[in-house]
């Protein structure tokens, strides 16, 4: 089974989308609060070679023969891609199959260097996130690495919307309490402004987040920001597993919960014993969460999973 290439996976926001994870778990210059991989210590903006690329161009090329029917390949899953090295050739592979187009899920971050810029451009989407107008909730929400600073990553995106001829879209995460204000939602809609973006989409926590107090806005909140933030912005809406992808969607789900029916197990447990992606298993277990098919446990600092049984109780 494939390791670095995953699904292809049903997506909220790119439909049928082929996973491309880059970088090592968890390799991210950020620690946001909402993260749905968990919390780890972040990284310094330095670029280097997670894997061999080699084995992600033939598990790649593995996946796109006989091609799958794709909306999107996405460089996304369980780090920050822009921190590989190798960002600009993976994107250049890709293309020359011309299988789909391709997108890149970033936090933005590194976009203040031109090397990174530059390697982003042969993408036909880029969504980097903007879930802060300020500084002050940059480091309670993001939690970036101490070499990274707002001012550098404002300028940044706004460098990269000036020189991209791909599709920009932003994406923002709301969390109750730290940036779902009516006066910071107004100071987001000027940064925005400021950007130009193409789109923006706008969601709240839906999967287990890294910290407990990462709580989700109701949806009176997520309409009030739409409208404040503008015509371009739209409503993440609620998963929805359908077409080609789900199916393969499906049978992971029924295979982690029989896995949870023995026993209760971290994002990480799962995907090793299961041999896969990271990014998958917490798809399928956000679903589950909200379907009320397991229970989340926080157990000495790690928080694990486990199902609830027919006769309504856990062990």
């Amino acid at each position: 089974m494939a390791r670095y290439v995953y699904g292809p996976v049903p997506s909220r926001r790119l439909g049928r989308s082929l996973g491309l994870d880059i970088v090592t778990p968890k390799s991210c210059t950020v620690n946001c609060v909402y993260c749905q991989i968990g919390s780890r210590e972040p990284l310094p903006p330095v670029r280097k070679r997670f894997i061999d690329p080699e084995i992600i161009e033939t598990e790649l090329e593995k996946a796109l023969h006989p091609a799958p029917e794709l909306d999107w390949i996405t460089f996304s899953g369980s780090g920050e891609p822009t921190l590989s090295s190798d960002l600009g050739r993976f994107i250049r592979f890709a293309k020359g199959f011309d299988a789909a187009p391709i997108c890149v899920l970033t936090n933005g971050t590194l976009l203040w260097q031109e090397r990174v810029r530059e390697e982003l451009a042969a993408a036909d989407l880029v969504v980097p996130n903007l879930d802060a107008a300020d500084n002050e909730t940059f480091q309670r929400i993001v939690r970036p690495h101490r070499d990274i600073d707002f001012d550098s990553y404002y300028k940044g995106l706004k460098a990269f919307s000036r020189e991209f001829d791909g599709d920009l879209h932003l994406e923002i995460v709301l969390v109750r309490g730290i940036n779902d204000s009516e006066k910071h939602l107004k100071m987001l809609a000027r940064r925005v402004e400021d950007i130009d973006p193409d789109g923006i989409w706008i969601g709240t926590v839906t999967r287990p987040p890294a910290e407990n107090f990462a709580s989700p806005v109701s949806e009176k909140v997520l309409t009030m920001a739409r409208k404040i933030i503008g015509h371009k912005a739209t409503i993440i809406d609620k998963f929805r597993a359908k077409g080609p992808g789900a199916s393969v969607f499906s049978e992971l789900t029924d295979t982690v919960v029989e896995l949870l029916k023995r026993r209760p197990e971290t994002i990480e447990d799962m995907s090793a014993s299961l041999s896969a992606n990271p990014h998958e298993i917490t798809k399928v277990i956000g679903e589950l969460l909200n379907n009320g098919k397991i229970v989340r446990k926080d157990v000495g600092g790690k928080i694990y999973f486990d199902a609830i049984r027919d006769d309504n109780s856990t062990t």
